[in-house]
């Protein structure tokens, strides 16, 4: 699996990496994450995460050949 991190995640992983064993959804995804830079914990808790062109939320079966997105929160005028 793909992953792409963006603005503050950038400081806990490199932008762009894959992952095998990713998981199955969002949650298991996030626990993976957590497991390989515990600092990200709060951050990931607050994300979005998509695919292709959409969020996903929980339900959304992750499957070994997506590219997903993770964004977190951003402000700004």
């Amino acid at each position: 699996m793909k992953i792409h991190v963006y603005a503050a995640l950038k400081d806990h992983f490199e932008p762009e990496f894959e992952l095998q064993d990713a998981g199955h959804n969002t949650d298991e995804l996030k626990a993976r994450l957590q497991g390989i830079n515990a600092d990200a914990t709060e951050l990931l808790k607050i994300c979005r995460f998509a695919v292709e062109d959409g969020f996903i939320d929980n339900e959304f079966k992750l499957s070994d050949h997506d590219t997903v997105i993770i964004i977190p929160p951003s402000s700004g005028g």
